[in-house]
């Protein structure tokens, strides 16, 4: 039997008065009004939310009481389906037009001066977004964290590659998208198919996830709009934050990439860069401690709410003319993992790495290797290769010590030398590979900080094929990283087939991971050296760029 513990509405902070906001299809959503002076107008910030405004695990009513203190109304609302509002729970479909008419609602209270703002992290980050593409006017300002506008996604890179999927999205729709409230419980991720475990909660429950049933029924239609509907609606000043060690960061890219290249929008993007996972997780104080974790130590979340929300303020203050002046506030801030925070125009700034890391026989060098050779490995479905933590979404929680990874034969390792002083490795991180594998093979890699107290990751990228390669070039995104190689480190760089249970295990092309029986090990190669080597670009190449190119030559 497995342990299913549900999690339903809080109780109602007793500073909070509750509304429920009609839609324009009659549906009402259930919001918690927290306003700075009832009796004078004000912006609001707003923020829209599917795990309960009023529970422990987001702690609503605390930055309520913070954004309040700071001049601001404030309006938490559970959306649609979830916790006290009504209608069915159905992922990403409405909340553009929901965030409208909330909007709407707002400016038509006598407390709202007409001005609305919008923050928040993760899925209550996207409806920020949705309701940018919702184009509402009197939505001023956005300020999504640990987001993208396709949020749980996989994403096709044109090439006959795309992501490998990540087994969150399923298990998501299976924990929060049953009905109104969350269902707390482990999968069995030994048990094959992957379905079954799903089948075995669900048959428990006596109840199904229409949201988690669409994934086997075609093409689901819990899905968000698609990117372009972003890049075309009318553009308002965005601060996007980005964590170092987020694992849905790649969403939050795939959206500055875009956004930075169209010209409208480019203009408003603001970008904050941190050392953090998507649980807020800070890297200095991983792995954290029971008086560093926010979530348990009262003391830690009074430390960590200014980190986290003053950027916010500070942001719409300068939006609204508040105080501040916006186009004195920096386009970029980032954080350097074990260093400084700077300031840049762009991103990757100026003063990015120029670094290329070429691989060779178990070695990461930055020259030349001219003699080509080949470096194979066999990965075995039925022995899959570890993720790095328990919680992928808490990333520095117990930030893992990943030596003995390397260690395994289905494992290539590339390790750099020593380095005699601090090295910042700063801007994209791009490795191209000359990849021998067949279609709907995976390859996953990872960035290591190799210390002497063991080897941590610093980035990673995973890549699924569509087609087969035969010594061609495969480009893997290992997103963006500002990073400081601290003299006496090593530089290291995995290659494997794996990455469990994080990511969906390969299966035989064409079968569907999920409900497919393990298949036969199999051998994959690359080539190293030679004129076109295998190697890690750090700076300022897109992967868009390598990929390009790749096109190109394939078309020769």
């Amino acid at each position: 039997m497995l342990t299913i513990n549900r999690v339903g509405p809080a109780d109602l902070p007793h500073d909070a008065t509750q509304v429920m906001i009609p839609m324009r299809d009659g549906v009402r959503l259930a919001a918690d009004v927290y306003l700075a002076t009832p009796e004078a107008r004000g912006a609001v910030i707003l923020v829209r939310l599917p795990y309960d405004k009023d529970g422990v695990y987001c702690f609503m009513p605390t930055v309520s009481r913070y954004f309040r203190a700071k001049g601001y109304h404030v309006v938490v609302q559970d959306v649609r389906g979830k916790y006290r509002s009504e209608g069915p729970a159905e992922f990403g479909l409405h909340e553009a037009d929901d965030g409208y008419d909330t909007i709407q609602w707002l400016t038509e209270q006598p407390w709202c001066d007409g001005n609305v703002v919008m923050w928040g992290d993760s899925y209550y980050g996207y409806t920020t977004i949705a309701a940018a593409i919702g184009g509402h006017p009197a939505l001023r300002a956005i300020s999504p964290r640990v987001t993208g506008s396709q949020l749980s996604m996989v994403l096709e890179y044109g090439d006959g590659t795309r992501e490998v999927e990540e087994t969150a999205r399923k298990l998501y729709f299976a924990s929060h998208y049953v009905d109104a409230d969350r269902y707390e419980w482990e999968p069995d991720w030994n048990s094959r198919p992957l379905r079954d475990t799903f089948e075995r909660f669900f048959q428990q429950l006596g109840k199904r996830s229409p949201n988690f049933d669409a994934e086997f029924e075609g093409e689901s239609r819990f899905v968000p709009p698609p990117q372009k509907a972003l890049l075309e609606s009318r553009p308002i000043p965005a601060l996007y934050t980005i964590g170092w060690f987020d694992n849905c960061a790649n969403w939050s890219w795939h959206d500055v990439r875009a956004l930075s290249q169209t010209p409208a929008w480019a203009a408003h993007l603001y970008l904050r860069l941190e050392a953090i996972d998507h649980e807020n997780y800070w890297l200095g104080d991983a792995p954290v401690a029971p008086h560093d974790d926010h979530a348990a130590d009262p003391a830690a979340m009074d430390r960590m709410l200014p980190r986290y929300l003053d950027p916010a303020i500070e942001f719409f203050d300068a939006v609204l003319g508040r105080s501040g002046d916006l186009a004195a506030l920096p386009r970029v801030r980032y954080e350097v993992c074990h260093g400084e925070w700077r300031e840049s125009d762009t991103w990757p700034p100026r003063q990015a790495s120029d670094l290329e890391y070429h691989l060779a026989p178990g070695l990461l060098t930055t020259e030349a290797v001219p003699e080509e050779s080949l470096a194979e490995w066999t990965h075995n479905p039925v022995d899959l290769l570890p993720s790095t933590g328990v919680n992928p979404f808490a990333a520095l929680f117990d930030r893992s010590d990943l030596s003995a990874i390397g260690q395994r034969g289905d494992v290539l390792r590339f390790t750099g030398p020593t380095t005699l002083r601090d090295v910042d490795l700063i801007g994209t991180a791009t490795l191209t590979l000359r990849l021998t594998a067949p279609a709907g093979a995976n390859v996953h890699v990872r960035l290591l900080d190799v210390t002497p107290e063991g080897a941590f990751l610093v980035a990673k990228g995973q890549l699924h094929l569509d087609v087969p390669l035969a010594a061609e070039e495969a480009v893997v995104d290992l997103q963006s990283i500002a990073y400081r190689l601290r003299a006496g480190h090593r530089l290291a760089l995995d290659v494997m087939s794996s990455d469990f249970p994080d990511y969906v295990p390969e299966c035989p092309a064409g079968a569907d991971p999920w409900t497919s029986l393990p298949g036969a090990p199999a051998t994959r190669a690359l080539t190293l050296g030679g004129a076109n080597p295998s190697c890690l670009r750090i700076g300022r190449w897109q992967p868009e760029q390598l990929r390009r190119i790749r096109r190109r030559q394939g078309s020769e």
